[in-house]
């Protein structure tokens, strides 16, 4: 932001344009998030369906449920990174440079959140797999 100001630039103009590109940024993650979250449903319900009692191993139950929390986990987690904002605190305000820290670290948040969920997801998907096979 600096080397844009020094160079001529208006700093409202600079932080403007700084905010509104996190604000794209964060419109992407949930864009690439918002599938997972059915898909941690989809694994929740294949989880809950194995464990019913159908005479197998106690150990295929266990992964189960094991499953079925993993991807619990993961629908929290995109759950809270689809819900993050990651934009301005305060529209209709000239936007300063506090602004730009606050929509920095939203957004690393958001993305974190984002991640965690994914993986965990996966992972239960894995779990769910082995129980399976």
């Amino acid at each position: 932001m600096d080397k844009r100001i020094a160079s001529g630039e208006s700093e409202e103009d600079v932080t403007l344009a700084v905010i509104e590109d996190f604000e794209r940024s964060a419109a992407t993650v949930t864009a690439r998030t918002t599938p997972l979250v059915p898909a941690s449903g989809i694994v929740v319900t294949g989880a809950g369906i194995l464990t019913r009692d159908s005479g197998e191993a106690d150990i295929a139950i266990v992964l189960a449920f094991l499953a079925m929390l993993i991807a619990l986990l993961g629908l929290g987690f995109l759950t809270s990174s689809l819900f993050t904002h990651a934009g301005r605190p305060s529209v209709g305000f000239e936007p300063t440079r506090a602004d730009v820290e606050f929509v920095h670290d939203r957004l690393i948040r958001k993305e974190c959140n984002a991640r965690i969920g994914s993986m965990l997801t996966f992972t239960a998907f894995i779990v769910l797999l082995i129980v399976i096979l």
